[in-house]
């Protein structure tokens, strides 16, 4: 595979996994937020959810933040050489 298709798959991956995460914080924060009992007119019974509950959700959360972070960190690996070059360029004037 060529260096630039990889990089490419590896950029729209971190692009989704990014954007779920700010899907999913909004998501708990707006639509489910945190709270029990008559809060916004539900009762103790019932369980306010989103396509999924809000334990779903934070799970979902967490997880995808955890992939978010490999995905980062192979990212800086692949472009270490380029990072060290520009460091030391920029450095230089």
């Amino acid at each position: 595979m060529k260096k630039s298709t990889r990089n490419y798959f590896i950029n729209i991956v971190m692009f989704l996994l990014l954007l779920f995460q700010v899907v999913s914080g909004f998501v708990l924060w707006l639509i489910l937020p945190q709270g029990g009992g008559y809060r916004g007119g539900r009762g103790l019974t019932t369980e306010a959810s989103f396509l999924w509950t809000r334990e779903t959700w934070i799970t979902l959360h967490d997880w995808v933040g955890v992939a978010l972070v490999v995905v980062v960190l192979l990212h800086l690996v692949l472009h270490w050489h380029w990072i060290v070059y520009m460091t030391k360029k920029l450095c230089q004037k």
